[in-house]
């Protein structure tokens, strides 16, 4: 056998993988093992053997054909083995076949590393990932990929195998989802920059230059938002480096501290245009769309485990 893929020296069966035969690879298992990660390959077992049954021409073992690719019989293998080093990472298209050989012979043990799998690829290919975990009845990781995801996700054409799997339900939630979203988190963005700003510059010396600064700085945040519904406080920052900078704030009147903070006037360095004021306003922000996606996800796809 190959040293790149799993092998036993006693075992006592063959699982023969693959379709074409010159993709073909035996590998050498146990009975026990199989039959303890799978009902299908316990009951398969159980039942008598045809005389005439393929037996391997190295060892003279029973053979068991299954079409799988050898590589994921390998990282199945890998995955049910005790004291083995499972695979951790797998590409989409290994995973999915993956999920589908899990599925079919009802290898529900290795569920939980398939779903850290999903998991990891969201930000990669969030609606793939979504299709996928709805396909194979994974709700927290289907919320997972609907939270990271966005409109853009889904390019036309590109899907349409993985979207046949699962119902027109399904892909509906998620494009109301995502949409809605959207709509709600540029709503938020608007409250928060473009209207604080119009009224907060009414009482600041800045007037249309501070509008200006702070249109060019809501244009810039939605689109983050759109690109990162998880976007952070440190994401909104760094938006202030591509944003032309704002004038220099007012400067702070003669009266004393304890004034601004006992008395019903406004903090002397509380202009709207000074690089702390927008820091705090961004940072509080970061935190309105968080919580934002967090209530749009309980209320499309149920309250999430964290």
């Amino acid at each position: 056998m190959s040293p790149t893929f799993f092998a036993t020296d006693d075992g006592d069966v063959i699982l023969r993988a693959g379709l074409e035969p010159d993709s073909k690879h035996d590998f050498r298992v146990h009975k026990l093992i199989l039959s303890l990660a799978s009902p299908l390959f316990k009951d398969m077992f159980t039942l008598p053997q045809p005389p005439d049954q393929t037996l391997s021409e190295e060892h003279q073992l029973p053979v068991v054909d299954i079409p799988e690719p050898p590589e994921v019989v390998d990282a199945i293998l890998r995955l049910i083995y005790p004291g083995v080093e499972p695979q951790r990472t797998f590409s989409l298209s290994t995973l999915t076949t993956l999920l589908s050989a899990a599925d079919k012979y009802n290898i529900a043990s290795i569920n939980p590393a398939l779903k850290d799998a999903l998991k990891i690829s969201c930000g990669l290919l969030p609606f793939k990932v979504y299709t996928l975990a709805c396909r194979f009845g994974f709700s927290e990781e289907a919320r997972e990929a609907a939270k990271v995801g966005n409109t853009q996700s889904v390019t036309s054409g590109c899907f349409d195998e993985e979207v046949r799997h699962i119902s027109s339900t399904d892909v509906f939630r998620w494009v109301r989802f995502v949409q809605d979203r959207e709509r709600e988190g540029r709503s938020k963005i608007g409250e928060s920059l473009a209207w604080w700003a119009m009224y907060s510059l009414a009482d600041c010396d800045h007037g249309e230059i501070g509008k200006d600064f702070y249109y060019r700085l809501e244009r810039a945040v939605e689109k983050a938002f759109v690109e990162n519904p998880c976007v952070s406080s440190k994401d909104l920052f760094a938006i202030l480096d591509k944003v032309p900078d704002p004038p220099l704030g007012c400067a702070p009147d003669s009266e004393s501290a304890e004034y601004h903070i006992e008395g019903p006037a406004l903090d002397a360095f509380n202009c709207p245009v000074r690089p702390m004021s927008i820091r705090r306003k961004l940072a509080k922000l970061a935190d309105k769309l968080s919580a934002l996606n967090c209530r749009m996800l309980d209320e499309t796809f149920g309250k999430g485990n964290a």
